[in-house]
């Protein structure tokens, strides 16, 4: 099938360059003023999961196929840090320690649920897991290759964009040390796991709108790789999929708000 480039988002970005402002960002402050930062992704179209010749892809990316999603939603710049679940829950389960930047882990897709659940109730407006087409469509940002950064054949590229086996020193790092995507997301590839909100399944064999997975299943979805793995893992149509009850100490998380 051939690629669809999601055009709201290249005019969106477009209109950025022209007007010599980033992409609309906005910052929630949590308890003991802890900002959450927020970015805008644009409703649009896009082609999800891997087409059958791209390198390092398997059965479980395919049939790479048409989304719409018809609402545009504000997405964490970065993966959810230990001081921002520290300031809402009290205290933070993460493994790897030293700096409050650094993405908490490991959490469970069960504990995510209760993250937001007390962040909802702080009464600044609505936060989730995002769909996992959401979660790849705020990966790819407008882009069609293997990578946001492109389809990097031999890998690199990567560093310049990821904590991952190669450079991570086998442990994660704090939000936001790498290069950003064209929407000024950061680590949605490598240094952790995130959890998506939708039930791991086979994928639609047609174009579908805002899809929300599965409506039952035993093992939740994660996406974007983490600093214990290859490059090829950090790529825009990889899916793993793991027990939502049970805590990995690569797996973090990265929120979707409605205000």
């Amino acid at each position: 099938m051939k690629k669809v480039l999601c055009i709201s988002a290249v005019l969106l970005l477009l209109g950025c360059v022209l007007a010599g402002a980033s992409p609309s960002t906005k910052t929630v402050v949590l308890p003991g003023k802890v900002p959450l930062e927020m970015v805008w992704c644009p409703p649009g179209t896009f082609m999800m999961g891997a087409p059958t010749n791209e390198q390092d892809s398997d059965a479980r990316e395919a049939p790479q196929h048409q989304v719409t999603l018809t609402h545009g939603f504000w997405m964490g710049k970065y993966e959810v840090t230990q001081a921002q679940w520290l300031a809402v829950m009290g205290s933070k389960p993460s493994n790897h320690t030293g700096d409050l930047s650094l993405p908490v882990e490991p959490v469970s897709w069960d504990d995510c649920q209760k993250f937001a659940t007390a962040l909802n109730a702080l009464g600044q407006g609505t936060f989730r897991l995002p769909t996992e087409a959401e979660w790849e469509y705020a990966y790819r940002a407008g882009t069609t290759t293997r990578f946001y950064w492109g389809d990097d054949p031999s890998g690199s590229q990567s560093g310049n964009y990821a904590w991952y086996y190669h450079n991570s020193g086998l442990t994660t790092h704090p939000v936001g040390g790498k290069l950003a995507n064209a929407w000024g997301l950061y680590d949605m590839s490598g240094n952790a796991y995130e959890w998506c909100q939708d039930w791991d399944g086979s994928y639609a064999t047609g174009a579908i709108s805002d899809p929300g997975g599965p409506s039952t299943g035993s093992l939740r979805v994660l996406r974007g790789g983490d600093c214990y793995d290859a490059s090829p893992n950090c790529r825009a149509a990889l899916r793993l999929s793991r027990s939502p009850d049970r805590c990995f100490n690569d797996v973090g998380l990265r929120l979707v708000w409605t205000p």
